[in-house]
């Protein structure tokens, strides 16, 4: 995604490429979908869709696998796409159901995935108490 521009491909190729992946892929891809983040890309909306899609494909599979694989893959993002990774945490803390099963993965991560992922919603905690104290402090919790 971050060569599309210099080498002048289509962005519709990349979407159509989500969209064969949100249909056809399974869980195991999150985290390789996770390492094409960038935060310097030339078309921010398809970070956006990547996003869709990793959701999409851990919903149709099983959910709580997809959201275990995307912790997995959250290290991946950083540090070049530490801003994508934030946004996706805040995603999950936007969704009720999302965020109850995404606590309940956590506890099997290993312990440098977990370091990472409660740095990302300690800066969103803190960034935003009032929207995300308590959704982030009971992932927090399922992180110990």
């Amino acid at each position: 995604m971050r060569f599309m521009e210099k080498e002048g491909d289509n962005i519709e190729v990349f979407e159509n490429i989500l969209n064969e992946l949100s249909l056809e892929g399974t869980n195991d891809i999150i985290p390789d979908l996770c390492t094409i983040f960038e935060d310097e890309v030339a078309e921010p909306t398809t970070d956006d869709y990547l996003i869709e899609t990793i959701f999409y494909i851990a919903k149709r599979n099983d959910l709580e696998d997809g959201l275990y694989k995307l912790a997995l893959g959250t290290p991946k993002m950083l540090p070049h796409a530490e801003f994508w990774a934030e946004r996706i945490h805040r995603t999950l803390l936007n969704s009720k159901d999302l965020v109850i099963s995404y606590g309940k993965v956590l506890g099997k991560l290993e312990s440098s995935t977990k370091q990472t992922i409660k740095e990302i919603l300690m800066m969103i905690k803190d960034d935003d108490p009032d929207l995300y104290l308590e959704k982030a402090n009971f992932l927090l919790e399922k992180l110990r």
